[in-house]
């Protein structure tokens, strides 16, 4: 298989990577709504989907990364010097658009992607600190602040409904 052959066959596998991040992108938008929502349930299983489709991602991306290889080692060429423009430049017209709107496309998608997984990042921290600030007026909300015994030593006495060190 000759190298025109093998940048045909990464066109298709860019692709596949394509269209798995864009259904990625897709479980992101669902896993904000679910978090604002709070619905623990539902974020478990897009958290499990997500995994998945992440392994498929691994797959893709090994593939893709043969591919190059083998494209470098029939042009003489290691691998990491191949960038998009040395690949356009060994394909046809018609390959070197489409290549060129899935590379792009992809850009632009992996910059979204880390945008959301940001969003959704501060949003699963802000329910954790909400979850720990509310543990906190639990365990607090029996414990008296100012009580003295008549020798000046405090007497504070406490009720927790949650063993802290649970």
């Amino acid at each position: 298989m000759g190298y025109r052959e093998i940048a045909s066959v990464l066109i298709e596998v860019m692709q596949e990577q394509l269209d798995a991040y864009k259904e990625l992108y897709d479980m992101g938008n669902k896993k904000t709504d679910v978090l604002v929502n709070g619905d623990i349930k539902t974020l478990s299983e897009i958290t499990e989907q997500e995994q998945k489709l992440i392994i498929k991602l691994g797959k893709f991306e090994d593939e893709r990364f043969e591919l190059v290889k083998e494209i470098a080692k029939l042009c003489n060429k290691d691998a990491s010097e191949l960038k998009g423009d040395f690949i356009i430049s060994i394909l046809d017209e018609k390959e070197a658009k489409t290549f060129t709107a899935i590379y792009d496309e992809l850009k632009i998608l992996l910059h979204d992607i880390q945008e959301q997984n940001d969003r959704n990042e501060r949003l699963i921290k802000n329910a954790l600190d909400y979850i720990n600030f509310s543990i906190k007026l639990i365990t607090d909300a029996g414990t008296s602040k100012a009580n003295y015994g008549a020798d000046g030593a405090s007497s504070q006495k406490s009720v927790h409904f949650i063993d802290k060190q649970a």
